[in-house]
């Protein structure tokens, strides 16, 4: 439990995410217990509101989201919740919420500690910060945190120029630049698989590992978000930050420590030796796909030429991974929604008495909408004496702990708070793979190989040629074979 006392103050306290899951992920930490009467909410919003109807309105989402709603509780809960209106983009407004600030921290007694997070679009993210500088942070006693949403920056461009101005108020070590999925339970279970297991130590390098395949796929189209994903597309708004953060948990080399800059140092290795050789047409190394029907999707400029699918197969420039290919894809609209990662050993040729080709072994991390380990092995085919056949191990983490496996921003709002920054890119991560997706922008011409695929599908066609150049094809958890003991 944290016993320290905070204002928590949220920019964009009336947007989907403070509703839809900031508010109901403080809800469930209170609900545990993981802090009590410590910390205070301030939720900031242009609209005229009073305290009441701000609490009304985040209980009416927390009622639907949350089965363990609990009118009891909700009202001690929703005693910490303020609501401010202010134009945080007028620098006017700034002096009147001090004072506000001021006296909600002699009421509660929190001594000056401030956690402000952004949810906001990136292009508030300067000026926000400066005119907290000026008006709410100097010469103020107490600790100052700063969480910024994703999306941090547009280009490498922009988010260098957004991190030179947060830097140089809040500085590095007081900024969590959050990605949700770095807070999802089995990303955050990759290193103690890795680590803590000598069967996977002993085997985790060229020698033993044919490819890695990194798969996120969902089965909705932009939806209300067209203006935004117009702008972003799939390599902007999934590779840059999800799938190459994956990539560099899988592929980092073991850390001195588990302390918080000693895996972040090994992060930002892998980022800055991943190599990509851009070539749109052979499809043999990226692949972009637009899903059909999107042209016609609200806020989506009629000959936009925007990614919603991307297939990368990148190597990295290191002994332990010489040669071994990783392939990274996502999209939307695809035939379901899932997220897994793919570890495929190298298959062995065997002599007598089975003189075949064995199946590969698999590892596979399901992080949705199953969260668990499968692992497939090859044994003998019962009452024959030369036939193999796969079996596999599946052990289903969200089956056997569903209520205990939180809510990717539990876990992350708890470590802010808790002053935890391990879960987190620091800039260099962030510059690292911004590096990367500036690279295959600059060198890609979309508008001549930018393919169509259908709505509900694997996506392009292309994808398939990508990964069967090299003789290897896309695995699909639901496609293994079903024979399985249990943990």
């Amino acid at each position: 439990m944290n016993n320290q006392r905070i204002i928590f103050t949220i920019f964009g306290g009336t947007g989907n995410l403070a509703y839809n899951k900031l508010f109901p992920a403080f809800y469930q930490l209170f609900q545990e217990e993981k802090f009590d009467s410590n910390i205070f909410f301030v939720a900031i919003g242009r609209r005229e509101k009073t305290n009441e109807q701000y609490r009304k309105e985040v209980e009416d989402k927390i009622k639907k989201k949350n089965p363990d709603y609990s009118k009891r509780s909700f009202d001690s809960f929703k005693q910490r919740i303020y609501y401010y209106q202010l134009d945080f983009t007028n620098e006017l407004h700034y002096a009147a919420f001090n004072n506000f600030m001021i006296n909600l921290d002699q009421a509660h007694q929190t001594d000056g500690n401030r956690i402000y997070y952004l949810a906001t679009a990136p292009t508030d993210f300067p000026a926000i910060s400066a005119y907290l500088d000026k008006y709410c942070l100097k010469g103020k006693k107490g600790f100052k945190r700063a969480v910024f949403e994703k999306p941090f920056g547009y280009d490498l461009e922009s988010a260098t120029q957004i991190n030179n101005s947060i830097s140089a108020v809040f500085g590095e070590n007081n900024i969590y630049r959050i990605d949700h999925y770095l807070g999802k339970e089995m990303i955050q279970n990759i290193l103690t698989i890795r680590f803590t297991n000598q069967i996977f130590k002993a085997v985790w390098n060229k020698e033993s590992i044919d490819n890695v395949q990194i798969t996120v796929k969902e089965s909705n189209g932009v939806e209300e978000r067209g203006g935004y994903y117009d702008q972003s597309g799939a390599l902007r708004d999934m590779i840059q930050n999800h799938l190459l953060q994956i990539l560099a948990f899988i592929a980092m080399e073991q850390p001195r420590s588990f302390e918080t800059d000693s895996i972040r140092d090994e992060k930002v290795k892998v980022l800055n030796n991943i190599k990509i050789i851009p070539d749109l047409k052979s499809h043999e190394n990226i692949v972009f796909g637009q899903y059909e029907g999107y042209l016609q999707e609200e806020k989506v400029k009629p000959h936009s030429k925007t990614e919603t699918y991307v297939a990368i197969k990148c190597e990295i420039d290191h002994p332990t991974w010489e040669g071994v290919p990783f392939y990274l894809r996502t999209g939307k609209f695809l035939n379901g929604k899932e997220a897994e990662i793919i570890i495929e050993f190298k298959k062995e040729v065997l002599g007598e008495p089975f003189g075949c080709l064995a199946q590969p072994n698999l590892l596979v991390i399901k992080i949705q909408p199953e969260e668990g380990i499968y692992f497939r092995i090859n044994t003998k085919k019962p009452r024959s004496e030369k036939e193999l056949m796969p079996v596999s191990m599946d052990y289903c983490q969200s089956c056997n702990f569903i209520y205990q496996s939180p809510e990717a921003y539990e876990r992350l709002l708890n470590d802010i708070i808790a002053g935890d920054s391990t879960l987190f890119t620091r800039w260099d991560e962030v510059e690292a793979a911004w590096k990367i997706i500036k690279h295959l922008m600059s060198s890609c011409t979309k508008d001549d190989y930018l393919v169509s695929y259908e709505k509900g599908s694997e996506g392009p066609i292309e994808a398939e040629y990508l990964i069967k150049a090299t003789h290897r094809k896309w695995w699909n958890i639901e496609d293994l074979s079903n024979s399985r003991f249990d943990f």
